[in-house]
């Protein structure tokens, strides 16, 4: 499974984001499709590219971070690859379709996390997502570089808490076309039930 996604420097926006969901969406639906024992699925996924696709992915998303021209965009960047960061540790690759991602793409994200936290730079939903992250904190303490102060520092604080996620409290559709982080926190229920 092969995925080539080149990226206009200039034009990130929300058809570019949909675009990166989609294809999540393509690799997360193939994995979930496989059959057979954890051991097969993952080699059929190492086997068939799904991995070294979301691998590509996760890479490409930083380059639309640091191209991307509006906060906005970055902010959904960030969420989008801290969630992969964590994901790829807390569930098994077989199941998720992540797996063998670039350390130098993980540090990269959890420095620039860094700097969001000192600056100040974290909206609500990316609070809360990372308070809830903080709880693997080996997913997250594993890559941080020396220098980094805040993101361990929030970790620490964060990691026995078992942060709760806003149940039921955020707009129905708000986790669509996000990738996988859209389809997990769907179904960990922050949407609003249907009524």
């Amino acid at each position: 499974m092969s995925m080539d996604v080149r990226i206009d420097k200039h034009l990130v926006n929300n058809e570019l984001l949909r675009h990166f969901s989609d294809q999540e969406q393509q690799l997360y639906q193939y994995a979930a499709s496989l059959q057979g024992t954890m051991e097969d699925k993952a080699q059929h996924l190492r086997e068939s590219g799904v991995f070294a696709a979301y691998r590509q992915l996760h890479t490409q998303y930083l380059v639309a971070f640091h191209a991307a021209a509006d906060d906005a965009s970055r902010l959904e960047l960030l969420k989008r690859l801290t969630f992969i960061n964590w994901y790829h540790l807390a569930e098994p690759s077989c199941f998720t379709g992540i797996d063998d991602l670039d350390e130098a793409t993980i540090r990269a994200v959890y420095a620039l996390l860094d700097e969001y936290l000192r600056h100040d730079k974290l909206d609500a939903e990316l609070r809360w997502m990372l308070a809830y992250y903080a709880s693997w904190e080996y997913t997250i303490l594993t890559f941080i570089d020396e220098g980094l102060t805040a993101l361990p520092a929030f970790v620490q604080e964060h990691a026995s808490s078992s942060a709760p996620a806003p149940y039921h409290q955020l707009p129905k559709h708000s986790m669509d076309h996000r990738g996988q982080l859209g389809k997990y926190w769907q179904a960990v229920g922050v949407e609003v039930a249907a009524g």
